[in-house]
């Protein structure tokens, strides 16, 4: 087979397994708990067929994306309470619907 040939087949072959996204987990560690006042933001992340367990993710003041346990007593309560005040700001949420939820996880 030509040299060209070979190059051109492994350029076609770096380029489409470097293209094709391969997902991990996004927490390899996880912190128990942090300082609430410093939380912004938080985000949870279902299992995947990337991850096969959830994620809790929050973003502090200072920016810098934190992973918490989500097994802890810590984020199991920070959970409960943003469902709680989700669902006093959305009626159609019950208290012990969003409790449920938690406690589910």
């Amino acid at each position: 087979m030509n040299p060209a040939i070979q190059c051109i087949i492994l350029l076609a072959c770096i380029s489409i397994c470097s293209s094709a996204a391969i997902k991990n987990c996004q927490c390899a560690r996880t912190s128990q708990a942090v300082r609430r006042s410093l939380i912004i933001d938080m985000k949870v992340e279902p299992p995947r067929p990337y991850c096969s367990r959830s994620e809790v993710i929050v973003t502090l003041k200072n920016e810098r994306k934190v992973c918490l346990n989500p097994k802890s007593e810590f984020t199991i309560r920070l959970l409960l309470d943003s469902r709680m005040i989700k669902a006093s700001q959305n009626p159609s949420i019950t208290t012990t619907a969003a409790t449920s939820s938690v406690i589910k996880q």
